[in-house]
């Protein structure tokens, strides 16, 4: 059988808690890499995230990481970067609206303001206990410093939907990032031109895998570009309206062990 790309999307889709793939999913995930189909999870997650969910599956799972920014391929990582002048944007703005923004490399959270209480629940939400994530307070100014490795971040914006309006108008005028969201207290800062389509296209072209061999498993808006790229692509039950619009197919939740029962049924397994 000619091999197929299988992009699950984690949060609402592959995992059941944020935390942990099912048994049944990783059984059938399992079975699909030993027959030499390609797998990647693809996650507005940082690198080390990403890739704790992949070893759930399977040690030859592959991450899509950072909404697109980051990916596996033959062996090493390919990076697209936020930038210098994204960094200073996003500074300048967050500075006049008065949210919290964080910036993610592979390994590392940085920040510059002291996190309320909330926000920084929020950081540590969807870690594991046995990954360790290196969370350093750098001051504004170094900020830049750090270009050379920093993929993407976010602007969190809890019980502040007027502040995160005005950072997402100041941002986009600007033109310097990606913005997506992947709730409705965020924004998602990703380098320009870059989502997790993007990584699909680049994959489907480095195998050499067609978009029609391509199925891609999705619940949230950040997941729409993705979807469309893929000739198989899946909403699950839990999906938001306009993801099930766009999908040519539809899935059980990931409460229902949603990725494996399609997967099942498109194989005959």
């Amino acid at each position: 059988m000619e091999p197929y790309l299988i992009i699950s999307d984690v949060d609402g889709t592959l995992s059941i808690d944020h935390k942990h793939v099912s048994a049944p999913t990783v059984k059938v995930l399992q079975t699909l890499i030993a027959q030499g189909h390609q797998f990647y999870v693809a996650t507005g997650r940082m690198y080390v995230l990403a890739e704790d969910m992949a070893k759930q599956v399977s040690d030859k799972a592959q991450v899509i990481a950072s909404n697109g920014a980051v990916y596996d391929f033959g062996g090493g990582r390919i990076h697209h970067l936020l930038g210098a002048p994204a960094l200073q944007q996003v500074l300048q703005v967050t500075n006049q609206t008065g949210l919290a923004a964080f910036y993610f490399s592979d390994d590392t959270i940085y920040y510059t303001q002291d996190p309320t209480p909330e926000v920084e629940k929020a950081m540590y939400a969807f870690a594991p206990d046995d990954v360790t994530i290196a969370v350093q307070q750098i001051p504004a100014a170094e900020l830049v410093t750090h270009a050379d490795t920093i993929t993407n971040g976010f602007i969190l914006g809890i019980n502040n939907p007027e502040g995160l309006a005005k950072t997402m108008m100041l941002l986009a005028a600007g033109n310097f990032v990606h913005l997506s969201a992947s709730n409705h207290d965020n924004i998602e800062l990703i380098p320009k031109q870059v989502d997790k389509a993007t990584a699909v296209k680049e994959l489907q072209a480095k195998t050499g895998i067609s978009a029609a061999h391509t199925i891609v498993f999705g619940d949230g808006m950040n997941d729409m570009g993705m979807l469309q790229e893929a000739g198989v692509s899946v909403a699950m039950g839990n999906a938001v309206d306009a993801v099930k619009d766009v999908a040519r197919y539809q899935t059980t939740s990931n409460l229902d062990d949603g990725v494996a029962k399609f997967l099942t049924d498109y194989f005959n397994l």
